[in-house]
């Protein structure tokens, strides 16, 4: 039986169609293999991006709440300072009512006069010396201060000034300003301010202290 052309077409097609079929096949099995191969790559992946998400969601988390804890100490020592300054100043201001006060009493005459004596000591007796007073220590213990100034040093030897910025005490300085001694009640007061900052520190301290170590 002859073979016609539409045969050998028909074989044609048919073996054709069967060779693509198998490359197809063996394309598929092949991309199968790959894919297979590839999606536990992928899962691993996606895995490891979810737990860096995760650790980089606490991690932002750790140090946010750190942030808020560092904001909270920090606001609590700015309160904790505020608060002193105000304790301070109204301590001073107590102390200033109170020197005012005693400028006017017996016992602050007696201490104007130990004060020139101690001053007067830290000076050598050829040093010329200016004394300097307020002017209501000058018009009520003029005469004290001469005579106490007197009785270790000559009357050509210093010098007596009034000095508006004084409350109360005696500043003393030599002529070439090689030396000075100040014990004025201002110099005393601020004195007070720093000792009464240091003791509200210590107090108020302890409670800041408590805060730092929650």
């Amino acid at each position: 039986m002859a073979t016609t052309i539409e045969d050998k077409i028909a074989l044609f097609t048919k073996v054709l169609i069967e060779r693509i079929e198998q490359d197809y096949a063996e394309k598929r099995e092949k991309l199968t293999r790959y894919y297979e191969n590839r999606k536990s790559e992928i899962i691993r992946d996606y895995e490891q991006k979810i737990k860096n998400s995760v650790d980089n969601a606490t991690r932002n988390a750790t140090v946010k709440k750190q942030q808020m804890i560092s904001k909270a100490k920090s606001d609590m020592h700015l309160a904790v300072l505020k608060q002193r300054r105000k304790f301070v100043e109204r301590i001073i201001d107590e102390v200033k009512k109170e020197a005012l006060s005693f400028a006017e009493t017996e016992e602050y005459t007696k201490f104007l006069q130990e004060a020139i004596k101690k001053v007067n000591s830290k000076f050598s007796s050829d040093q010329f010396v200016i004394f300097s007073f307020s002017p209501n220590d000058i018009e009520r213990h003029k005469d004290m201060i001469l005579n106490t100034i007197k009785l270790s040093r000559s009357e050509d030897n210093f010098k007596i000034e009034e000095a508006k910025s004084i409350s109360g005490g005696v500043f003393a300085k030599t002529s070439d300003d090689s030396l000075e001694v100040d014990f004025t009640i201002d110099t005393i007061i601020e004195e007070s301010r720093k000792l009464a900052g240091e003791i509200l520190s210590s107090r108020l301290g302890e409670g800041w202290q408590n805060v730092e170590s929650r």
